[in-house]
Protein backbone atom coordinates (compact mmCIF):
# COMPACT_ATOMS: atom_id res chain seq x y z
CA UNK A 1 0.00 0.00 0.00
CA UNK A 2 2.87 2.20 0.96
CA UNK A 3 4.05 1.75 -2.72
CA UNK A 4 0.80 3.01 -4.38
CA UNK A 5 0.67 5.96 -1.91
CA UNK A 6 4.09 6.95 -3.09
CA UNK A 7 3.36 7.12 -6.64
CA UNK A 8 0.87 9.28 -6.18
CA UNK A 9 1.36 11.53 -3.17
CA UNK A 10 5.24 11.91 -2.79
CA UNK A 11 6.60 15.19 -2.46
CA UNK A 12 9.94 15.64 -3.95
CA UNK A 13 12.29 18.60 -4.16
CA UNK A 14 14.72 18.68 -7.20
CA UNK A 15 17.40 21.27 -8.24
CA UNK A 16 18.33 22.31 -11.72
CA UNK A 17 21.86 23.91 -13.29
CA UNK A 18 21.42 27.44 -14.52
CA UNK A 19 24.03 29.05 -17.23
CA UNK A 20 23.37 31.94 -19.03
CA UNK A 21 25.55 33.53 -21.79
CA UNK A 22 26.98 36.31 -19.98
CA UNK A 23 27.60 40.07 -21.45
CA UNK A 24 27.85 43.03 -19.96
CA UNK A 25 25.68 46.10 -20.99
CA UNK A 26 24.56 49.26 -19.38
CA UNK A 27 26.81 50.79 -16.67
CA UNK A 28 26.95 48.57 -13.23
CA UNK A 29 27.51 49.89 -9.81
CA UNK A 30 28.28 48.14 -6.91
CA UNK A 31 26.14 47.92 -4.02
CA UNK A 32 27.25 46.81 -0.63
CA UNK A 33 24.11 45.32 0.69
CA UNK A 34 23.54 42.30 2.94
CA UNK A 35 20.76 39.88 1.04
CA UNK A 36 18.54 37.60 3.46
CA UNK A 37 17.21 34.70 2.23
CA UNK A 38 13.75 33.41 2.63
CA UNK A 39 13.04 30.03 1.39
CA UNK A 40 9.52 28.30 1.38
CA UNK A 41 8.13 25.00 2.66
CA UNK A 42 11.76 23.34 1.69
CA UNK A 43 12.57 24.21 5.81
CA UNK A 44 12.50 21.06 7.76
CA UNK A 45 10.13 21.13 10.46
CA UNK A 46 11.19 19.16 13.28
CA UNK A 47 9.74 17.78 16.64
CA UNK A 48 10.06 19.06 20.47
CA UNK A 49 13.32 17.14 20.63
CA UNK A 50 14.86 18.52 17.01
CA UNK A 51 13.69 15.08 14.56
CA UNK A 52 12.38 15.63 11.47
CA UNK A 53 9.01 15.18 10.74
CA UNK A 54 7.12 14.78 7.33
CA UNK A 55 4.65 17.21 6.50
CA UNK A 56 1.39 16.75 4.31
CA UNK A 57 1.46 13.74 2.65
CA UNK A 58 5.18 12.83 2.87
CA UNK A 59 3.29 11.24 6.49
CA UNK A 60 2.32 8.26 4.06
CA UNK A 61 5.16 8.04 1.61
CA UNK A 62 7.43 7.54 4.88
CA UNK A 63 9.43 4.46 5.15
CA UNK A 64 10.61 5.13 8.33
CA UNK A 65 8.90 2.29 10.22
CA UNK A 66 11.13 2.94 13.17
CA UNK A 67 8.45 4.86 15.02
CA UNK A 68 6.09 2.23 14.57
CA UNK A 69 4.45 2.71 11.06
CA UNK A 70 0.84 2.14 10.33
CA UNK A 71 -0.05 -1.20 10.62
CA UNK A 72 -1.94 -3.72 8.35
CA UNK A 73 -4.47 -4.19 10.89
CA UNK A 74 -4.60 -0.34 11.40
CA UNK A 75 -5.69 0.58 8.09
CA UNK A 76 -8.00 -1.87 7.53
CA UNK A 77 -9.85 -1.01 10.67
CA UNK A 78 -9.61 2.69 9.27
CA UNK A 79 -10.72 2.11 6.03
CA UNK A 80 -14.06 -0.27 7.36
CA UNK A 81 -14.34 2.89 10.20
CA UNK A 82 -14.65 5.45 6.91
CA UNK A 83 -16.43 3.14 4.10
CA UNK A 84 -19.13 2.13 6.46
CA UNK A 85 -21.43 5.51 6.63
CA UNK A 86 -19.84 6.11 3.25
CA UNK A 87 -21.62 3.01 1.90
CA UNK A 88 -24.76 3.10 4.52
CA UNK A 89 -25.62 6.50 4.58
CA UNK A 90 -23.97 8.64 2.25
CA UNK A 91 -24.57 6.55 -1.28
CA UNK A 92 -27.71 5.88 -0.19
CA UNK A 93 -29.37 8.60 1.78
CA UNK A 94 -27.08 11.48 0.92
CA UNK A 95 -26.52 12.15 4.62
CA UNK A 96 -22.48 12.50 4.74
CA UNK A 97 -21.97 14.03 8.22
CA UNK A 98 -20.82 10.80 9.78
CA UNK A 99 -18.99 9.96 6.90
CA UNK A 100 -16.91 13.28 7.32
CA UNK A 101 -16.26 12.72 11.19
CA UNK A 102 -15.44 8.99 10.71
CA UNK A 103 -12.98 10.62 7.83
CA UNK A 104 -11.53 13.22 10.00
CA UNK A 105 -11.52 11.15 13.30
CA UNK A 106 -9.45 8.22 11.86
CA UNK A 107 -6.62 10.45 9.38
CA UNK A 108 -6.05 12.92 11.73
CA UNK A 109 -4.32 11.36 14.28
CA UNK A 110 -2.01 10.15 11.46
CA UNK A 111 -1.15 13.98 10.81
CA UNK A 112 -1.65 15.06 14.08
CA UNK A 113 2.10 16.74 14.54
CA UNK A 114 1.90 18.18 11.17
CA UNK A 115 -1.22 19.93 12.12
CA UNK A 116 -1.23 23.62 13.46
CA UNK A 117 -4.00 23.89 16.12
CA UNK A 118 -7.33 25.41 17.07
CA UNK A 119 -5.41 28.86 18.76
CA UNK A 120 -3.29 28.73 15.37
CA UNK A 121 0.16 27.70 16.98
CA UNK A 122 2.38 24.46 16.49
CA UNK A 123 1.05 21.15 18.32
CA UNK A 124 3.62 20.11 20.31
CA UNK A 125 6.29 22.52 19.92
CA UNK A 126 7.16 21.41 16.70
CA UNK A 127 8.97 23.87 14.53
CA UNK A 128 12.60 24.59 12.70
CA UNK A 129 14.83 23.25 15.19
CA UNK A 130 16.41 25.83 17.57
CA UNK A 131 20.18 24.51 16.68
CA UNK A 132 19.47 25.74 13.31
CA UNK A 133 17.68 28.60 13.91
CA UNK A 134 20.70 29.49 16.32
CA UNK A 135 23.62 29.08 13.76
CA UNK A 136 21.94 31.34 11.56
CA UNK A 137 21.02 34.11 14.40
CA UNK A 138 24.89 33.23 15.57
CA UNK A 139 26.10 33.94 11.76
CA UNK A 140 24.18 37.10 11.80
CA UNK A 141 26.05 38.35 14.88
CA UNK A 142 29.44 37.58 14.52
CA UNK A 143 30.25 36.74 10.30
CA UNK A 144 30.58 39.71 7.92
CA UNK A 145 30.21 38.20 4.77
CA UNK A 146 30.67 41.35 2.87
CA UNK A 147 34.29 42.44 3.88
CA UNK A 148 35.30 41.94 0.66
CA UNK A 149 32.09 44.34 -0.50
CA UNK A 150 30.55 41.53 -2.17
CA UNK A 151 27.22 39.44 -0.50
CA UNK A 152 25.60 36.32 -2.09
CA UNK A 153 22.54 34.27 -1.38
CA UNK A 154 23.82 32.43 0.82
CA UNK A 155 25.27 34.23 3.52
CA UNK A 156 22.28 34.89 5.53
CA UNK A 157 19.35 32.71 5.80
CA UNK A 158 16.09 33.34 7.60
CA UNK A 159 14.55 30.27 8.99
CA UNK A 160 11.31 29.87 9.98
CA UNK A 161 8.29 27.49 10.38
CA UNK A 162 6.89 28.47 6.56
CA UNK A 163 3.18 26.44 8.22
CA UNK A 164 2.50 29.58 10.23
CA UNK A 165 0.84 32.82 9.82
CA UNK A 166 3.59 35.28 8.14
CA UNK A 167 2.72 37.99 10.83
CA UNK A 168 3.88 35.62 13.32
CA UNK A 169 7.51 35.93 12.36
CA UNK A 170 8.12 39.45 11.08
CA UNK A 171 9.17 40.63 14.77
CA UNK A 172 12.15 38.27 14.71
CA UNK A 173 13.14 39.21 11.67
CA UNK A 174 13.36 42.97 12.13
CA UNK A 175 15.70 41.71 15.08
CA UNK A 176 17.40 39.72 12.77
CA UNK A 177 18.15 42.01 9.71
CA UNK A 178 19.20 44.85 12.69
CA UNK A 179 21.75 42.46 13.71
CA UNK A 180 23.27 41.55 9.82
CA UNK A 181 22.89 45.65 9.67
CA UNK A 182 25.15 45.86 12.59
CA UNK A 183 27.89 43.17 12.16
CA UNK A 184 28.12 44.33 8.46
CA UNK A 185 28.06 47.92 8.99
CA UNK A 186 25.46 48.40 6.13
CA UNK A 187 22.83 50.92 6.60
CA UNK A 188 20.38 48.67 4.53
CA UNK A 189 19.60 44.89 3.44
CA UNK A 190 18.14 43.07 0.45
CA UNK A 191 15.35 40.31 0.63
CA UNK A 192 14.98 37.40 -1.58
CA UNK A 193 12.58 34.87 -1.32
CA UNK A 194 11.12 31.91 -2.76
CA UNK A 195 7.26 30.36 -2.75
CA UNK A 196 6.11 30.84 0.93
CA UNK A 197 8.87 33.07 1.64
CA UNK A 198 7.24 35.99 0.05
CA UNK A 199 4.43 36.03 2.28
CA UNK A 200 7.00 37.04 5.07
CA UNK A 201 8.53 39.49 2.79
CA UNK A 202 5.45 41.17 2.49
CA UNK A 203 4.34 40.86 5.72
CA UNK A 204 7.15 41.77 7.20
CA UNK A 205 7.40 44.90 4.82
CA UNK A 206 3.89 45.89 5.63
CA UNK A 207 4.82 45.96 9.64
CA UNK A 208 8.18 47.89 9.15
CA UNK A 209 8.53 48.51 5.80
CA UNK A 210 8.36 52.55 6.83
CA UNK A 211 11.71 51.97 8.80
CA UNK A 212 13.63 51.62 5.44
CA UNK A 213 16.16 48.81 6.18
CA UNK A 214 14.75 47.54 3.01
CA UNK A 215 16.60 48.40 -0.12
CA UNK A 216 15.52 45.63 -2.97
CA UNK A 217 13.11 42.73 -2.63
CA UNK A 218 13.16 39.86 -5.16
CA UNK A 219 10.19 37.69 -4.98
CA UNK A 220 10.88 34.30 -7.38
CA UNK A 221 7.57 32.62 -7.26
CA UNK A 222 6.27 33.88 -5.07
CA UNK A 223 2.57 32.53 -3.54
CA UNK A 224 2.50 36.10 -1.93
CA UNK A 225 0.31 37.18 -4.37
CA UNK A 226 -2.45 34.10 -4.32
CA UNK A 227 -2.21 30.76 -5.50
CA UNK A 228 -4.91 29.37 -7.96
CA UNK A 229 -5.11 25.88 -6.92
CA UNK A 230 -4.92 26.66 -2.92
CA UNK A 231 -7.89 28.96 -3.11
CA UNK A 232 -9.80 26.43 -5.49
CA UNK A 233 -9.44 23.57 -2.95
CA UNK A 234 -9.68 25.29 -0.18
CA UNK A 235 -13.52 26.88 -1.03
CA UNK A 236 -14.63 23.52 -2.39
CA UNK A 237 -14.04 24.59 -6.27
CA UNK A 238 -13.01 21.00 -7.78
CA UNK A 239 -13.24 20.96 -11.33
CA UNK A 240 -11.57 17.83 -13.65
CA UNK A 241 -9.88 18.72 -17.42
CA UNK A 242 -9.12 15.29 -19.45
CA UNK A 243 -6.67 16.87 -21.25
CA UNK A 244 -5.04 18.50 -18.06
CA UNK A 245 -5.04 15.31 -16.44
CA UNK A 246 -2.81 13.85 -19.49
CA UNK A 247 -0.49 16.54 -19.45
CA UNK A 248 -0.11 16.78 -15.77
CA UNK A 249 0.86 12.68 -15.91
CA UNK A 250 3.31 13.62 -19.10
CA UNK A 251 4.93 16.70 -17.15
CA UNK A 252 5.38 14.21 -13.70
CA UNK A 253 7.19 11.84 -16.09
CA UNK A 254 9.25 14.64 -17.79
CA UNK A 255 10.58 15.55 -14.57
CA UNK A 256 11.00 12.63 -12.68
CA UNK A 257 8.32 14.66 -10.06
CA UNK A 258 6.92 17.21 -8.69
CA UNK A 259 6.72 18.73 -5.68
CA UNK A 260 2.98 18.70 -5.07
CA UNK A 261 2.16 15.56 -7.74
CA UNK A 262 3.42 12.52 -8.71
CA UNK A 263 7.05 10.84 -8.04
CA UNK A 264 7.18 8.50 -10.77
CA UNK A 265 10.95 7.42 -9.82
CA UNK A 266 11.31 3.51 -10.23
CA UNK A 267 8.13 2.73 -11.78
CA UNK A 268 8.75 0.30 -14.52
CA UNK A 269 9.18 2.14 -18.10
CA UNK A 270 6.85 -0.39 -20.03
CA UNK A 271 3.62 -0.12 -17.49
CA UNK A 272 4.52 3.87 -17.32
CA UNK A 273 4.07 4.24 -21.36
CA UNK A 274 1.11 1.78 -20.82
CA UNK A 275 -0.70 3.83 -18.52
CA UNK A 276 0.23 7.14 -21.05
CA UNK A 277 -0.99 5.18 -24.03
CA UNK A 278 -4.61 4.35 -21.98
CA UNK A 279 -4.68 7.51 -21.00
CA UNK A 280 -4.05 9.18 -24.71
CA UNK A 281 -7.03 6.68 -25.99
CA UNK A 282 -9.45 7.62 -22.64
CA UNK A 283 -8.87 11.57 -23.31
CA UNK A 284 -9.25 11.63 -27.57
CA UNK A 285 -12.12 9.52 -27.22
CA UNK A 286 -13.88 11.11 -24.55
CA UNK A 287 -13.67 8.49 -22.12
CA UNK A 288 -12.23 9.73 -19.28
CA UNK A 289 -14.19 13.39 -19.36
CA UNK A 290 -17.23 10.74 -18.57
CA UNK A 291 -15.94 8.96 -16.16
CA UNK A 292 -14.46 12.29 -14.61
CA UNK A 293 -17.75 13.37 -14.94
CA UNK A 294 -19.42 10.89 -12.69
CA UNK A 295 -16.48 12.10 -9.98
CA UNK A 296 -17.61 15.64 -10.09
CA UNK A 297 -21.46 14.32 -9.36
CA UNK A 298 -20.42 12.07 -6.80
CA UNK A 299 -18.11 14.72 -5.34
CA UNK A 300 -20.80 17.40 -5.61
CA UNK A 301 -22.89 15.24 -2.68
CA UNK A 302 -19.96 14.67 -0.71
CA UNK A 303 -17.93 17.77 -0.86
CA UNK A 304 -18.81 19.50 1.86
CA UNK A 305 -18.10 16.16 4.29
CA UNK A 306 -15.14 15.33 2.34
CA UNK A 307 -12.63 18.07 1.73
CA UNK A 308 -12.86 19.96 4.54
CA UNK A 309 -12.00 16.92 6.42
CA UNK A 310 -9.15 15.70 4.57
CA UNK A 311 -7.48 19.41 4.14
CA UNK A 312 -8.07 19.85 8.32
CA UNK A 313 -7.04 16.02 9.10
CA UNK A 314 -3.71 16.03 6.72
CA UNK A 315 -3.09 19.46 8.18
CA UNK A 316 -2.70 21.60 5.07
CA UNK A 317 -6.25 23.37 5.64
CA UNK A 318 -4.40 24.66 9.60
CA UNK A 319 -1.41 25.67 7.42
CA UNK A 320 -1.97 29.99 7.98
CA UNK A 321 1.06 30.42 5.10
CA UNK A 322 -1.69 28.04 2.61
CA UNK A 323 -4.92 30.56 3.78
CA UNK A 324 -2.17 33.73 3.10
CA UNK A 325 -2.91 32.63 -0.96
CA UNK A 326 -6.51 32.44 -0.83
CA UNK A 327 -8.22 35.13 -3.40
CA UNK A 328 -9.90 37.64 -1.49
CA UNK A 329 -13.38 36.93 -3.99
CA UNK A 330 -13.02 32.97 -2.55
CA UNK A 331 -12.18 33.80 1.06
CA UNK A 332 -16.02 34.07 2.30
CA UNK A 333 -16.33 30.80 0.91
CA UNK A 334 -13.30 29.07 1.99
CA UNK A 335 -13.75 29.62 5.59
CA UNK A 336 -17.70 28.88 5.41
CA UNK A 337 -16.82 25.20 2.94
CA UNK A 338 -13.74 24.54 5.51
CA UNK A 339 -15.20 25.41 9.59
CA UNK A 340 -18.83 25.72 8.49
CA UNK A 341 -20.96 28.80 9.45
CA UNK A 342 -20.60 31.14 12.33
CA UNK A 343 -21.33 29.40 15.74
CA UNK A 344 -20.46 26.09 14.50
CA UNK A 345 -18.79 24.07 16.53
CA UNK A 346 -15.71 23.81 14.30
CA UNK A 347 -15.26 27.32 13.95
CA UNK A 348 -15.79 26.91 18.02
CA UNK A 349 -12.61 24.66 17.62
CA UNK A 350 -10.89 26.47 15.58
CA UNK A 351 -11.44 30.18 17.06
CA UNK A 352 -8.16 31.25 17.45
CA UNK A 353 -6.53 29.84 13.38
CA UNK A 354 -9.82 31.52 12.15
CA UNK A 355 -8.97 34.85 13.88
CA UNK A 356 -5.22 34.56 12.46
CA UNK A 357 -6.55 33.71 8.93
CA UNK A 358 -9.21 37.14 9.19
CA UNK A 359 -5.61 38.97 10.58
CA UNK A 360 -3.94 37.97 7.02
CA UNK A 361 -6.92 38.73 5.06
CA UNK A 362 -7.08 42.26 6.21
CA UNK A 363 -3.25 43.40 6.16
CA UNK A 364 -1.38 41.17 3.75
CA UNK A 365 -3.36 39.44 0.78
CA UNK A 366 -2.92 39.53 -3.39
CA UNK A 367 -6.20 42.05 -3.07
CA UNK A 368 -4.59 44.52 -0.67
CA UNK A 369 -4.99 47.64 -2.35
CA UNK A 370 -1.78 49.72 -3.38
CA UNK A 371 0.39 47.33 -1.20
CA UNK A 372 2.93 46.90 -3.22
CA UNK A 373 2.95 50.39 -4.76
CA UNK A 374 3.18 51.45 -0.81
CA UNK A 375 6.46 49.48 -0.82
CA UNK A 376 7.92 50.90 -3.90
CA UNK A 377 6.43 54.49 -3.95
CA UNK A 378 6.65 55.33 -0.13
CA UNK A 379 9.41 53.17 1.50
CA UNK A 380 11.59 53.10 -1.35
CA UNK A 381 11.66 49.68 -2.02
CA UNK A 382 12.77 48.49 -5.25
CA UNK A 383 10.90 45.28 -6.30
CA UNK A 384 11.71 42.47 -8.65
CA UNK A 385 10.33 39.43 -9.78
CA UNK A 386 10.72 35.95 -11.34
CA UNK A 387 7.59 34.06 -13.03
CA UNK A 388 7.83 30.87 -14.28
CA UNK A 389 5.15 29.37 -16.73
CA UNK A 390 4.50 26.10 -19.64
CA UNK A 391 3.38 23.98 -16.93
CA UNK A 392 0.19 22.93 -16.18
CA UNK A 393 -0.63 22.92 -12.11
CA UNK A 394 -2.50 20.13 -10.23
CA UNK A 395 -5.52 19.80 -12.46
CA UNK A 396 -8.01 19.97 -9.40
CA UNK A 397 -9.83 23.16 -9.30
CA UNK A 398 -11.71 25.66 -11.99
CA UNK A 399 -7.92 27.38 -12.80
CA UNK A 400 -7.05 23.88 -14.28
CA UNK A 401 -6.47 26.18 -17.92
CA UNK A 402 -3.65 28.31 -16.07
CA UNK A 403 -0.15 28.38 -17.00
CA UNK A 404 2.62 28.18 -14.15
CA UNK A 405 5.48 26.01 -12.72
CA UNK A 406 3.11 23.54 -10.92
CA UNK A 407 2.28 25.20 -8.01
CA UNK A 408 1.74 29.19 -8.78
CA UNK A 409 0.03 30.85 -11.79
CA UNK A 410 2.55 33.20 -14.00
CA UNK A 411 -0.28 35.71 -13.74
CA UNK A 412 0.42 35.98 -9.51
CA UNK A 413 3.92 35.19 -9.57
CA UNK A 414 4.59 38.20 -11.77
CA UNK A 415 1.69 40.66 -10.18
CA UNK A 416 -0.82 40.57 -13.01
CA UNK A 417 1.18 39.96 -16.40
CA UNK A 418 -1.42 38.85 -19.14
CA UNK A 419 -1.09 35.32 -19.70
CA UNK A 420 -2.82 32.62 -22.02
CA UNK A 421 -3.98 29.76 -21.24
CA UNK A 422 -2.30 26.33 -21.41
CA UNK A 423 -2.53 25.59 -24.48
CA UNK A 424 -2.96 28.77 -26.23
CA UNK A 425 -1.42 32.12 -27.28
CA UNK A 426 -2.71 35.70 -27.12
CA UNK A 427 -5.12 36.65 -29.61
CA UNK A 428 -3.23 38.53 -32.55
CA UNK A 429 -5.64 40.88 -32.19
CA UNK A 430 -4.67 41.43 -28.99
CA UNK A 431 -1.00 40.99 -29.56
CA UNK A 432 -1.54 43.51 -32.55
CA UNK A 433 -3.32 46.41 -30.41
CA UNK A 434 -0.08 45.86 -27.62
CA UNK A 435 2.23 46.88 -30.11
CA UNK A 436 0.55 49.55 -32.05
CA UNK A 437 0.25 50.97 -28.59
CA UNK A 438 4.20 50.68 -28.15
CA UNK A 439 4.46 47.41 -25.90
CA UNK A 440 5.44 44.57 -28.89
CA UNK A 441 8.56 44.57 -26.28
CA UNK A 442 6.51 43.03 -23.70
CA UNK A 443 4.72 40.09 -25.49
CA UNK A 444 7.05 36.78 -25.41
CA UNK A 445 8.55 35.28 -28.39
CA UNK A 446 5.86 32.78 -27.88
CA UNK A 447 2.82 34.61 -27.66
CA UNK A 448 1.82 33.60 -24.53
CA UNK A 449 2.96 36.43 -22.18
CA UNK A 450 1.99 40.17 -22.37
CA UNK A 451 4.27 41.83 -19.27
CA UNK A 452 3.28 44.95 -19.51
CA UNK A 453 0.45 44.65 -17.28
CA UNK A 454 3.11 43.65 -14.43
CA UNK A 455 2.67 45.68 -11.50
CA UNK A 456 6.54 46.17 -11.96
CA UNK A 457 7.27 45.27 -15.80
CA UNK A 458 10.97 46.58 -16.22
CA UNK A 459 11.92 44.47 -12.89
CA UNK A 460 10.57 41.32 -13.85
CA UNK A 461 11.98 38.25 -15.70
CA UNK A 462 10.16 35.10 -17.10
CA UNK A 463 11.15 31.87 -17.25
CA UNK A 464 9.18 29.38 -20.00
CA UNK A 465 9.68 25.32 -19.39
CA UNK A 466 11.04 26.03 -15.29
CA UNK A 467 9.72 23.80 -12.77
CA UNK A 468 8.90 25.06 -9.17
CA UNK A 469 11.72 23.43 -7.82
CA UNK A 470 14.64 24.70 -9.98
CA UNK A 471 16.34 27.33 -7.70
CA UNK A 472 18.96 28.27 -9.72
CA UNK A 473 17.43 31.09 -11.57
CA UNK A 474 16.87 32.87 -8.08
CA UNK A 475 20.56 32.79 -7.38
CA UNK A 476 22.00 34.32 -10.81
CA UNK A 477 19.25 37.09 -11.26
CA UNK A 478 18.11 37.62 -7.64
CA UNK A 479 21.84 38.59 -6.62
CA UNK A 480 22.24 40.61 -9.75
CA UNK A 481 19.63 42.38 -9.02
CA UNK A 482 20.06 43.09 -5.36
CA UNK A 483 23.45 43.77 -5.63
CA UNK A 484 23.81 46.47 -8.21
CA UNK A 485 22.54 49.48 -9.29
CA UNK A 486 19.61 50.24 -12.25
CA UNK A 487 19.14 46.99 -12.87
CA UNK A 488 16.64 45.86 -15.11
CA UNK A 489 15.21 43.38 -17.89
CA UNK A 490 17.22 46.24 -20.60
CA UNK A 491 19.96 46.83 -18.29
CA UNK A 492 21.53 43.77 -16.93
CA UNK A 493 24.26 41.13 -17.60
CA UNK A 494 22.17 40.30 -20.84
CA UNK A 495 19.32 38.32 -19.16
CA UNK A 496 16.85 39.24 -21.18
CA UNK A 497 12.86 39.49 -19.70
CA UNK A 498 11.78 36.28 -21.82
CA UNK A 499 14.28 32.90 -20.40
CA UNK A 500 13.38 29.46 -21.33
CA UNK A 501 14.81 26.80 -19.31
CA UNK A 502 16.16 24.22 -21.89
CA UNK A 503 15.08 21.23 -19.49
CA UNK A 504 18.20 18.64 -21.13
CA UNK A 505 21.57 17.37 -19.65
CA UNK A 506 22.69 20.94 -19.40
CA UNK A 507 20.18 22.38 -17.58
CA UNK A 508 20.54 25.73 -19.15
CA UNK A 509 18.44 29.11 -19.00
CA UNK A 510 18.76 30.82 -21.88
CA UNK A 511 17.52 33.87 -23.49
CA UNK A 512 13.91 33.27 -25.67
CA UNK A 513 13.69 33.66 -29.41
CA UNK A 514 11.76 32.60 -32.00
CA UNK A 515 13.28 29.56 -32.87
CA UNK A 516 13.68 27.74 -28.77
CA UNK A 517 10.23 29.04 -27.54
CA UNK A 518 8.10 26.06 -28.25
CA UNK A 519 6.09 24.01 -25.87
CA UNK A 520 7.56 21.41 -24.05
CA UNK A 521 6.63 18.17 -24.96
CA UNK A 522 4.21 17.35 -22.44
CA UNK A 523 1.91 19.77 -23.61
CA UNK A 524 2.29 19.13 -26.99
CA UNK A 525 1.88 15.25 -26.77
CA UNK A 526 -1.44 16.03 -25.51
CA UNK A 527 -4.14 15.74 -29.37
CA UNK A 528 -6.13 19.17 -28.78
CA UNK A 529 -8.47 18.30 -31.69
CA UNK A 530 -9.22 14.64 -32.11
CA UNK A 531 -10.06 12.66 -35.01
CA UNK A 532 -11.68 9.51 -35.65
CA UNK A 533 -7.94 8.68 -37.57
CA UNK A 534 -6.10 9.64 -34.26
CA UNK A 535 -8.08 7.98 -32.13
CA UNK A 536 -8.50 4.69 -34.05
CA UNK A 537 -4.71 5.00 -33.57
CA UNK A 538 -4.05 5.54 -30.01
CA UNK A 539 -6.80 2.67 -29.62
CA UNK A 540 -4.61 0.31 -31.37
CA UNK A 541 -1.44 1.73 -29.73
CA UNK A 542 -2.68 1.06 -26.68
CA UNK A 543 -3.75 -3.00 -27.53
CA UNK A 544 -0.42 -3.47 -29.08
CA UNK A 545 1.63 -2.29 -26.07
CA UNK A 546 -1.16 -4.32 -23.62
CA UNK A 547 -0.39 -7.38 -25.64
CA UNK A 548 3.36 -6.62 -25.27
CA UNK A 549 3.21 -6.23 -21.67
CA UNK A 550 0.65 -9.22 -21.35
CA UNK A 551 3.48 -11.23 -23.13
CA UNK A 552 6.31 -10.03 -21.24
CA UNK A 553 4.54 -10.59 -17.65
CA UNK A 554 4.23 -14.63 -18.96
CA UNK A 555 7.97 -14.40 -20.01
CA UNK A 556 9.60 -13.44 -17.02
CA UNK A 557 7.31 -15.84 -15.31
CA UNK A 558 8.45 -18.71 -17.52
CA UNK A 559 12.10 -17.57 -16.77
CA UNK A 560 11.84 -17.44 -12.99
CA UNK A 561 10.34 -21.09 -13.14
Amino acid sequence: MKRILALFLAVVLTLGMLAIPVSAQGTEVHEKSPIIFISGSSIDICDAEGNIIPTGFDVLTDDDDEDGGISTDAIIESTFNILKPFLLEGLPFNKWDNYGEALYEELAPIWDQTQIGGDGNAKYGTGVSAEEIAYWDNRAATVNTGKDGKFNLNDYKFRYDWRLSPYDHVDRLHEYIKTILKTTKCDQVCLISRCIGGEVITAYLERYGSEGLVKKVMYDETLSNGASVISDVFSGQLDFSDKHIQTYLLESEYFGLDNVGIDLAGVDTMLLTLAEKCVDYMTQSGVLQGMLWSVEKLYERLAEAFLPSMLLATGMGTWLSYWATVYEKDFDAALKFMFGNEGSERRAEFAGLIEKIEYIREHNTAQYPGLYTKFAEEYGVEIGAIAAYGLVNPPLGVHHDETGDVLVGVSDASFGATAAGLYDTLPQEYIDERIEAGYGDYISPDGKIDASTCMFPETTWFVKNKHHDYVAVVSLIGEYFTQYTNVTVNNNKGINRFLVHQNDATGQVVNMTEENCQDGPWITAVVQKPTIKSIFKAFVDFIKLLFNFIKNLFNGEEAAA
